[in-house]
């Protein structure tokens, strides 16, 4: 069946790595292209600064470990006007995702509803196991887009990443997308945190201190935006339907 609407997840792995940060960005990228996706929080343990429902309150809080709550797929990219749906998945998500993809993905895929996984790695060796995980258990299933985040070290190499013998058969087997988030000034990035502020806010001055409003921190937030866009528009074949 022709896809219809088009999933995109984070994969519920390490925590702390930027998933939430990813999707706020792109949530506004969407936006930007005429795009109002559907928004899913299902970090139920997430209630602080980060969940994406702190950033976008519309977003529908779900609980993913109560009895059939990624079903909610279905009654939601059933409505016509639901081309796509953004969701946000806690640490500690996998086992309900993989057992649903399992019992739920032909049923998914004969209504025409497509997926996009989003993975994020920093250095830390865990990070990128736990891609790897997902991709054991997702398999073909998904479209894969990788995110390499610079921010928790800015002279990042990835070298666990590059050196895996496992991500290597990883990207052989289902050709990820692969784009980088670059490091950040870290007083920036710490009180973008603390204000629970989005990058677009910075940009438009819809924030509470005077630090985010200086006209650097503008700039800098303009800077950061452009960067992850770029690394959206090359996803772009996973993340936006198909062309006629």
């Amino acid at each position: 069946m022709k896809e219809k609407t088009r999933v995109v997840f984070t994969q519920g792995g390490k925590g702390g790595v930027g998933k939430t940060e990813i999707l706020n960005s792109l949530i506004k990228w969407y936006h930007e292209k005429g795009i109002a996706p559907v928004l899913l929080d299902f970090d139920i343990e997430n209630a602080n600064k980060s969940g994406l429902k702190n950033f976008f309150p519309e977003a529908l809080k779900l609980d993913v470990h109560r009895d059939g709550a990624l079903d909610e797929f279905f009654d939601i990219c059933g409505e016509d006007s639901t081309s796509h749906v953004v969701a946000d998945l806690g640490a500690g998500a996998g086992e309900v995702t993989y057992r649903w993809f399992d019992e739920a993905f032909e049923e998914a895929e004969e209504e025409g509803i497509a997926f996009t996984s989003v993975g994020v790695t920093t250095e830390d060796a865990g990070a990128v196991q736990s891609i790897l995980t997902w991709g054991a258990r997702l398999q073909d299933r998904v479209d894969y887009l990788i995110v390499l985040n610079e921010q928790l070290n800015p002279r990042s190499d990835f070298k666990y990443w590059h050196a895996e013998p496992k991500v290597a058969e990883f990207k052989e087997i289902f050709s990820p997308q692969i784009m980088t988030m670059q490091a950040r000034i870290q007083e920036f990035q710490a009180e973008l945190r603390n204000q629970a502020a989005t990058l677009e806010k910075v940009i438009q001055g819809e924030v509470k201190t005077d630090f985010l409003r200086l006209t650097k921190n503008r700039v800098r937030a303009r800077r950061y935006q452009r960067e992850l866009y770029e690394g959206f528009e090359q996803a772009s074949s996973i993340l936006l339907p198909p062309q006629d």
